[in-house]
């Protein structure tokens, strides 16, 4: 797949979150509609921590981007893994 940024000189929240939430439900196998910007994510059904390290490896992978370990514990919900995305592509990657 090709990635989200290609072409792009800034990611735009709204289509970060989107495609994050389709990453994520692809992952939990549920619907996308099930997963609200402050939804905890280890709180959704089919959610343990691998599955939420291959979420963020999925978007590592998306967005061509590299998060640190102690940003990724911090990460909560689906807003805050939207702004982590956006930080660190804000902060030339």
């Amino acid at each position: 797949m090709t990635s989200t940024t290609e072409g792009s000189a800034a990611l735009d929240a709204s289509a970060v979150a989107d495609r994050l939430r389709e990453l994520a439900a692809a992952e939990l196998k549920i619907e996308p509609a099930e997963i609200a910007g402050e939804t905890v994510l280890k709180q959704l059904p089919g959610a343990d921590s691998v599955r939420l390290m291959r979420i963020v490896a999925r978007a590592e992978r998306e967005f061509d981007l590299e998060f640190e370990d102690e940003d990724i514990f911090k990460v909560r919900t689906l807003d805050e893994l939207v702004a982590l995305v956006l930080g660190q592509d804000a902060a030339g990657r």
